[in-house]
């Protein structure tokens, strides 16, 4: 028997290859196409996760800046306490000295300032904590200074530039009067030009109403 190689029996075979290569490709594109959705899930995601850090992070350093305040005037706060408790300390030993000294010497007080080396053996500038106390004071009161400094010098510019305003409008305005007292008021053509100004003006507003309400002047039925 010989080999039947006719078109019928061909023809279906070439057929089924190109649904299969058909079949190929439509696979081939919906695996890149979920490839493609895939990488544009992970970039979304990636780009929430970076969102959610960045403001994470802001809000940590919010938080850090509001603890470092804290923490700076809680030490403002302690640096007064531990002058003021030194100040006091000398004080009530001053008082001390003096109540013995003026039993000793028939009962009268001593009203005399103490002196810079009786202040010096007193406050010691080897005394570390009260050193820095005294620090963070002059620095907080330098920092007060210029700040009340920069608000002179704003307050100063803005009322320099208000009074430079004032005399433009001052100057303006004079010659305007100037303008006026040079205008002959019995002239008939100012007249006349006056006349031209005001039938302009009522014109344009009787067509501004009439477009604003065109129902009105519309015919009647």
């Amino acid at each position: 028997m010989g080999c039947n190689t006719s078109k019928e029996s061909v023809q279906p075979v070439g057929d089924e290859a190109k649904e299969d290569g058909k079949n190929g490709d439509i696979s081939n594109a919906e695996s890149s196409s979920a490839k493609v959705e895939s990488q544009e899930a992970s970039q979304k995601k990636s780009q929430e996760g970076k969102k959610e850090a960045d403001s994470k992070n802001s809000n940590e350093r919010k938080e850090e800046g509001k603890k470092e305040e804290k923490g700076t005037d809680k030490e403002r706060e302690a640096a007064a306490t531990r002058i003021q408790a030194a100040f006091r300390g000398h004080h009530a030993r001053k008082s001390m000295k003096e109540t013995e000294s003026s039993i000793k010497q028939t009962g009268t007080k001593s009203n005399s300032e103490p002196t810079k080396e009786q202040l010096q053996q007193e406050f010691r500038a080897d005394d570390k904590e009260l050193c820095d106390a005294a620090t963070k004071i002059q620095a907080s009161f330098r920092g007060h200074m210029s700040r009340k400094e920069q608000a002179t010098a704003l307050a100063k510019s803005a009322e320099n530039a208000v009074d430079n305003v004032v005399s433009k409008m001052e100057e303006k305005a004079k010659d305007a009067v100037n303008e006026l007292e040079g205008i002959d008021l019995t002239d008939p053509d100012l007249h006349k030009a006056a006349t031209k100004i005001q039938a302009s003006f009522r014109g344009h507003k009787v067509r501004q109403e009439v477009l604003s309400n065109p129902a009105h002047d519309a015919p009647k039925n």
